[in-house]
């Protein structure tokens, strides 16, 4: 979707929130969102994310993000405005003039993805914000031992490399399930990227202990995230085989052989 696609009247308002609009830049790398630009206006840049307002799952997601950002603001992109009319529901965020994480082996934005997780595991639980929780969404995949990834931590859980965005600190992006866990659930999620972008097993999981959180987990939480993490991807992939999916199950099937071998 461009600018010139959208309805005039929700042009109009996010006119209102963000200033007059003078040009955009179209972004491909999201895979929920039907409209994705970077808004330049005359004294500033935003992320403009939407979808359709008849998309219930896909404005249920926003309408998460939207609720967590003034809890995660300090680790992620502030929300500017959130505009709903005309058919579509649009978030605003502030523009973060950064690059998607490097996570292949000897990367230099490992060390700021650490310091950015250690400062997500110290965020309380937001007050009057009823969040899921890791016990309850993994629990098909973690049977008995779903328990084990229960905490008060907020999580994101959904952190890849274009979740993540680099400039002098790493910031964690589209915040579609907020989740309570285990301080280091969200860390682990980081290390079953790691492995995809190229690190062994055991390479992931020593960068993971630079995390205290993690350094505390015991192992058999461990074992827990790493099986039913094999599981989930392994249904992800079969129901729908894209090639980015395939290769994230078989990291995940990599991970769990060696905690199991």
């Amino acid at each position: 979707m461009s600018w010139q696609d959208l309805p005039a009247d929700l042009r109009r308002l996010i006119e209102a929130e963000a200033g007059v609009f003078v040009g955009a830049e179209q972004v491909g790398t999201g895979h929920n969102c039907l409209l994705g630009m970077v808004m330049h206006t005359t004294h500033d840049r935003f992320f403009l994310k939407g979808v359709p307002a008849d998309h219930k799952r896909a404005v249920w997601t926003q309408s998460n993000e939207a609720a967590i950002n003034p809890h995660i603001r300090h680790v992620s992109a502030p929300l500017a405005f959130h505009v709903a009319a005309d058919g579509w529901d649009v978030l605003g965020f502030r523009y973060l003039d950064a690059q998607h994480a490097d996570l292949s082996p000897g990367s230099l934005d490992l060390p700021k993805i650490t310091a950015s997780l250690r400062d997500l595991t110290a965020t309380p639980a937001p007050d009057g914000l009823m969040l899921r929780t890791a016990e309850d969404r993994w629990r098909d995949y973690a049977g008995d031992h779903a328990h084990l990834l229960a905490g008060t931590t907020v999580a994101h859980t959904d952190l890849h490399r274009h979740n993540i965005l680099i400039d002098d600190a790493a910031k964690f992006i589209d915040w579609a399930w907020p989740t309570l866990a285990a301080p280091w659930f969200d860390t682990a999620c980081v290390g079953l990227q790691l492995i995809h972008a190229g690190h062994t097993p055991k390479e992931a999981e020593l960068w993971c202990q630079d995390s205290p959180a993690f350094a505390d987990a015991s192992e058999l939480a461990v074992t827990t995230f790493v099986s039913a993490a094999h599981g989930l991807w392994a249904e992800i992939a079969t129901a729908d085989p894209q090639p980015w999916k395939i290769e994230v199950a078989w990291a995940a099937r990599t991970w769990a052989e060696y905690r199991n071998g």
